[in-house]
C-alpha cells in the first residue's frame, strides 16, 4: 500500500503533519470507496498511476464564464468545469511569471532560498528534488510544452537553463507531448498557451471581438477608450486560448486516454493589465484552478454522506471532497499543487528533511485545510521593491517593506501597455480620484482589506477603529511574520547579499524590516501635527539605534524608514545618523541613506553641498569597478527616481559602456539587460540643475 503524505504550513506551529494513509481515509468515509480504491490498486497500470495532464495559460484570472464573468466567451473551458471541481480562492503566491512557476513546479516558497525575485537565478536547496523530478523517479514521462521561466538550478550544476531543463523533464520543447513516452508509461504532462500574456493585448490599430462598451473595468482604472480596448482585447485573447483548450482536451480523448488522465487548468497568476500582474491584491493572485478526475480514480477523494464538510455548509465546499461539477471555497496555493500531484499519484512525499514540501494537498479532510494563503512581492525586473501578503477566508493584509516607492514605479516592460500609459498620463494631468491616483503614490506600511465587501480591493482598512477589525488585521500580521520566520524568508536580505559566504542571519534581517516598519506606523502622527508624543520620540530614538548598529541590516532598513521620512520632510531628527552613514563600507546601505540624504536635503531650505555630495555617493557606486550588481541596481533605482545633472547621467552612461558587461559577474544575461534598462531610464529624464 503507497502512503501519501501531506504538511503543514510552517506558520502552524508545527512544520509537518503526520502521514496519510488515504486507503483508511477512505475506509473511514466509506467501505465502499474503499473497495473502489483496492480494486484500483489490483488491476495495475493506469489504474494504480493516473496520467497527469497540466494545462495552464498567462496572465489569466478568473475571466472566465464558468467563474461567473459574464463578459467572457469561453464555452471550451465552461464545458470542461461542468466535469471537474472549481476552487474559487487559488492564489498563485507570487503575482508574476517566473516565481510563481518557480513555486509551482517545486513545491516550497522561493523566498525560504532567494529565488523570488523576477528572473533571478539561485541553486536549489541542496538535495532538494522538484515534482518532475520526483515523478521520473516513479517511472512518469515528464514533457513540457515548452515554457519553463523558474529562478533556479540544480546544485552542483552550472546556472545555464539547459541543464535544469534536462533534470526536470524528458523533453521540455515545442514538440513535446504525452505522445512520445514509451507504451504504457505514465505521464505527466504541461501545455502552456501565452496567447493570453500582457504582451499579446498591445495591437494598435485592433477591431476587437468583444465589445469595448460592455467591458468590466475595475474602479481603479481610468474609464477610457483607450482602457476599454485594452479589457476587449485581453477577453479576445481569453477566447483564443479556450480555444486552445479544447483542442488539448479533444486530442486527450482521442487518445483514449480521457479515463486516465487527471487534469488540471489554471493560470500563472492574475490579468495581465496594470494593478493585476505583478500585485500583491487578488487581481494579481487569485487564479481560475479547474481539476478533473476521472470517475474510476474519483473514489479515492470523493467522502461519502459529506463526512468532511462543514457543519454550516451542506454543499461541501469547504470540504476537501473531490465533486465533479462541484465547487470548492478552500484556500489553496502553488505551493499545494506539488504535494497535490504527488497524493493523487500515490507517491510517498519525505515528512521532513530535504525533501519536504512547504504545501498541502487540496484533498485533506477539513480539518487540515490552509487557514490562510500567502502571497510575494520583490524585484520586478529593474525595480526593487518587499511586499508580502496573506489572506484567510475574507480578510487580506499586505505589508510594503519599502513603502516609499509607489505601487506604479516605472518598469519599462510595463509602460508599453496603452492602459499604463494613458493611467500615467491622467495622474499627472490630475485627472483622477484619488483611489485611482492612489497607484502612482508611495504605499502605506499596512493594507488592509475586506474581500467579500471590497474584491477589487480599494478601501484600505488598515487604520479602522473599529476593535474587532483591528484584532483580525494584528492576527494576519502577526500570521505573516511567523511565516516569514519559519520559512526563512530572504525578501529581507537585499539581493546581491544572499551570494556572499555569510550572509547576514535571515531571523535579524526579518526583524529589522518589521521593526522599520513599525517605526514609520508609530510616527504617523508627525504628519499630521508638530507635537511630538513620547512613542513617536521613542520611534526616532529607535530609528537612530538602526542606523548606528553594527549590525548591517539594522543600518539597511533603518535607512529605508528613514528615506521615507525624508521623503514626507520629517528626516531632520535623524539628519546626522544619516550623514554618518555615506561612507558605510556596505554599498547597499550607503545607496539607500544616500537618497534619503539627498531628499531630506531637498525638503529643507538649504539645498546644496549635501544633496549633491549624496548624487555623487550614487554615482560612485555605480562607477566602482568591485561594485556588486545589487549594489549597482539600488543605485540607478534612486538616481531613475531622484534624477541627475547632465554630467552625472553621462558618468553613469560612459560606466556602463565601458564595463557594463562585467557587472553581472557569471549571473544570466537577463541581469545585465535589467541595468541597461535603468541606463536608459535615466538618460531619457530631464537632467537636474
Amino acid at each position: 500500500m503507497v502512503a501519501s503524505r501531506c504538511l503543514l504550513h510552517p506558520s502552524d506551529g508545527s512544520r509537518f503533519a503526520p502521514t496519510i494513509l488515504w486507503f483508511f481515509l477512505c475506509l473511514a468515509a466509506s467501505p465502499t470507496a474503499a473497495y473502489r480504491v483496492a480494486q484500483a490498486q489490483d488491476s495495475g497500470g493506469d489504474a494504480r498511476r493516473p496520467n497527469i495532464l497540466w494545462i495552464t495559460c498567462e496572465d489569466t484570472g478568473p475571466q472566465l464564464g464558468c467563474y461567473g464573468d459574464q463578459y467572457a466567451q469561453t464555452p471550451r473551458i465552461d464545458r470542461f468545469a461542468q466535469s471537474a471541481l472549481r476552487f474559487n480562492r487559488c492564489w498563485s503566491n507570487a503575482p508574476v511569471c517566473a516565481p510563481a512557476r518557480t513555486t509551482l513546479i517545486a513545491g516550497i516558497y522561493p523566498t525560504s532560498y532567494g529565488a523570488q525575485p523576477m528572473r533571478s537565478s539561485v541553486p536549489l536547496p541542496e538535495g532538494f528534488k522538484t515534482l518532475p523530478e520526483r515523478l521520473r523517479e516513479a517511472g512518469y514521462y515528464c514533457s513540457n510544452n515548452n515554457k519553463e521561466d523558474y529562478n533556479f538550478y540544480s546544485s552542483g550544476s552550472d546556472s545555464q537553463e539547459s541543464s535544469t531543463s534536462a533534470r526536470l523533464w524528458n523533453d521540455s520543447s515545442k514538440k513535446a507531448h504525452w505522445k512520445n513516452r514509451s507504451d504504457g508509461q505514465s505521464f505527466f504532462a504541461v501545455f502552456n498557451f501565452t496567447v493570453t500574456h500582457e504582451g499579446q493585448i498591445r495591437k494598435r490599430p485592433y477591431q476587437p471581438k468583444h465589445d469595448p462598451a460592455l467591458a468590466p473595468i475595475p474602479p481603479y482604472h481610468p474609464d477610457t477608450s483607450e482602457v476599454r480596448l485594452d479589457w476587449a482585447q485581453y477577453y479576445d485573447r481569453i477566447t483564443e486560448m479556450d480555444t486552445m483548450v479544447g483542442q488539448v482536451l479533444d486530442e486527450l480523448r482521442a487518445d483514449g486516454l480521457d479515463e486516465s488522465t487527471i487534469v488540471f487548468f489554471f493560470g500563472d497568476h492574475g490579468c495581465g493589465l496594470p494593478r493585476g500582474k505583478r500585485w500583491l491584491y487578488e487581481s494579481g493572485l487569485r487564479v481560475p484552478m479547474l481539476v478533473h478526475i476521472p470517475a474510476k480514480f474519483a473514489g479515492r477523494y470523493t467522502h461519502v454522506d459529506g463526512q468532511y464538510a462543514r457543519e454550516d455548509d451542506a454543499s461541501g465546499r469547504g470540504s476537501g471532497e473531490y465533486r465533479e461539477g462541484g465547487q470548492s471555497d478552500r484556500l489553496v496555493s502553488f505551493v499545494d499543487l506539488a504535494p497535490t500531484v504527488l497524493g493523487l499519484c500515490g507517491i510517498e512525499v519525505p515528512s521532513e528533511g530535504l525533501g519536504s514540501l512547504h504545501g498541502r494537498s487540496f484533498f485533506l479532510e477539513q480539518s487540515q485545510a490552509n487557514e490562510f494563503l500567502i502571497g510575494f512581492r520583490d524585484r520586478m525586473d529593474e525595480r526593487l521593491d518587499c511586499s508580502r501578503a496573506i489572506r484567510n477566508d475574507r480578510f487580506m493584509y499586505i505589508r510594503n517593506f519599502v513603502p516609499d516607492r509607489p505601487q506604479g514605479a516605472y518598469l519599462n516592460y510595463m509602460f508599453q501597455t496603452t492602459t499604463t500609459r494613458e493611467w500615467f498620463r491622467l495622474f499627472r494631468a490630475g485627472e483622477l480620484n484619488d483611489m485611482q491616483s492612489s497607484f502612482w503614490r508611495p504605499k502605506p506600511v499596512e493594507e488592509f482589506y475586506d474581500t467579500q465587501a471590497d474584491p477589487h480591493q480599494v478601501v484600505n482598512l488598515a487604520r479602522t477603529t473599529d476593535v474587532r477589525l483591528q484584532r483580525i488585521r494584528d492576527d494576519l500580521a502577526s500570521r505573516l511574520k511567523s511565516h516569514m520566520l519559519a520559512v526563512g524568508d530572504c525578501g529581507a536580505i537585499p539581493e546581491g547579499w544572499l551570494s556572499h559566504r555569510q550572509p547576514p542571519d535571515r531571523s535579524e534581517a526579518i526583524e529589522a524590516a518589521w521593526k522599520s516598519g513599525n517605526e514609520l506606523l508609530a510616527l504617523e502622527g508627525v504628519l499630521q501635527d508638530n507635537a511630538q508624543s513620547i512613542a513617536q520620540i521613542e520611534a526616532f530614538e529607535q530609528l537612530k539605534l538602526m542606523l548606528q548598529s553594527s549590525h548591517a541590516t539594522q543600518r539597511y532598513w533603518g535607512g529605508i524608514a528613514a528615506r521615507r521620512l525624508a521623503q514626507l520632510g520629517h528626516a531632520t531628527p535623524l539628519g546626522e545618523s544619516l550623514l554618518n552613514l555615506l561612507n558605510d563600507p556596505v554599498l547597499e546601505i550607503r545607496g539607500v541613506v544616500a537618497e534619503g540624504v539627498f531628499l531630506m536635503e531637498q525638503a529643507g531650505e538649504k539645498k546644496g553641498e549635501r544633496a549633491d555630495k549624496a548624487l555623487e555617493v550614487l554615482v560612485e557606486i555605480v562607477e566602482q569597478p568591485q561594485a556588486s550588481w545589487g549594489a549597482r541596481i539600488l543605485a540607478l533605482n534612486a538616481l531613475c527616481d531622484i534624477g541627475a545633472s547632465e554630467s552625472m547621467v553621462s558618468r553613469v552612461q560612459s560606466a556602463f559602456e565601458k564595463d557594463g558587461g562585467k557587472w553581472k559577474r557569471g549571473l544570466p544575461l537577463r541581469y545585465h539587460e535589467y541595468a541597461k534598462r535603468l541606463v536608459q531610464r535615466l538618460a531619457s529624464l530631464e537632467p537636474l540643475q
